[in-house]
């Protein structure tokens, strides 16, 4: 029989697990019934009287057909467009949209857990993985962290560039016409690179650690990130940090120290089909394509082997010093338990990509295809 673990509401003081103090915190409070789920219990807080269901805790939740999530990330990860994957499931594209909402939250809040559990203190690899969002004449730098060893995927953050390039005096025209349309900031990759860094010396393992090495290429963006980090000069002050520049021009060998993201940069064209190389497939918002990155990132992390070819049955995440038992419970709240964000403690730049904050170009925030979504925590 299902019991709820805690309140939904974030504002009463049931809300944090209080199964293990409060007994009979709630009561139960008749049913409902739906098409999809047939008889669903509902129940009631004692404290702030707030009624919920056992839907409520589902990833189901206010949804009118189910769909399997696993086929959606087996799609997701295999190149198929957001038409593709609502064509096989014989729905709406939007819905598709709404079920990869739900899987973003989902991954951060597991990404959080993952995080406090890890134990190897690696150096860490970052570099810009170029992309595109709603046309060519905005690409885009998507900020990776990577784990120099293990290849575990910390974090991500987005940065808006103008095209480069040679351009014909038509698409000179049309590039200056789109940017006034949408303002770049000329100092957005060493913006977005900032919150990269907060996040990253933010991570436990991190912080707790007596030496920390941060792998980057010679951007001039990265240097002055990183000479305007507080923390990181305190750091470095007391010889606790050490920033390494390699050349972006050295081959990509598995003997680069910056094999890392480079690898990255790899799944991510082979596997995301609106980062593949002169695709017609390419992202149209740019708060969608950060949310399907965060589901990438457990996927890499949690459930690709750390080397496909050998005998190592072992994940990124377990490599990172992360057990097997965390890995496999992760795996099954991902698919099985709706996550609250309140419950855990999301990294800065992933309380953007939950927030929404970014801007899509020649989108109004509020044309958005999609609504925001209304969080919990």
């Amino acid at each position: 029989m299902f019991k709820p673990k805690f309140c939904p509401n974030i504002e009463c003081s049931n809300h944090v697990y209080p199964g293990s103090t409060r007994r009979n915190w709630f009561s139960k409070d008749g049913f409902y019934h739906t098409k999809a789920f047939g008889k669903v219990q509902r129940f009631r807080c004692k404290h702030c009287k707030q009624r919920f269901s056992e839907q409520t805790f589902s990833l189901n939740y206010h949804v009118k057909k189910k769909i399997c999530y696993r086929s959606i990330l087996d799609g997701l990860i295999s190149s198929s467009s957001i038409s593709d994957i609502s064509r096989k499931e014989g729905v709406s594209r939007h819905t598709i949209i709404n079920r990869e909402r739900r899987m973003a939250i989902q991954a951060i809040a597991v990404h959080s857990k993952l995080l406090s559990n890890i134990s190897l203190q690696e150096p860490i690899v970052c570099d810009g993985f170029q992309s595109l969002v709603t046309n060519f004449y905005f690409p885009n730098n998507i900020n990776i962290a990577i784990g120099k060893s293990s290849q575990f995927f910390y974090c991500m953050n987005y940065a808006q560039i103008k095209r480069a390039g040679k351009l014909t005096w038509k698409q000179k025209i049309k590039k200056k016409q789109n940017e006034e349309k949408h303002y770049i900031d000329p100092h957005e990759i060493e913006t977005s690179f900032s919150l990269l860094i907060d996040s990253i010396v933010n991570i436990p393992v991190i912080h707790a650690s007596s030496t920390f090495s941060l792998y980057t290429d010679k951007k001039k963006e990265y240097g002055l990130a990183i000479r305007k980090n507080r923390i990181l000069q305190l750091y470095k002050d007391s010889n606790r940090f050490e920033h390494i520049q390699i050349s972006s021009k050295e081959p990509r060998t598995v003997n680069n120290p910056l094999f890392a993201v480079n690898y990255m940069d790899r799944q991510f064209r082979k596997d995301l089909a609106e980062h593949t190389v002169k695709s017609i497939c390419f992202g149209r918002n740019v708060n969608n394509q950060m949310e399907r990155l965060a589901i990438y990132r457990f996927y890499h992390n949690c459930l690709k082997k750390f080397r496909v070819r050998g005998n190592t049955y072992l994940t990124h995440s377990e490599v990172a010093g992360i057990s097997e038992n965390t890995r496999k419970e992760s795996i099954r709240m991902f698919f099985h338990e709706r996550l609250f964000i309140s419950q855990v403690r999301p990294i800065e730049t992933d309380l953007k990509i939950l927030g929404r904050n970014y801007s899509t170009p020649l989108i109004n925030d509020r044309e958005d295809n999609v609504k925001k979504t209304k969080r919990i925590a």
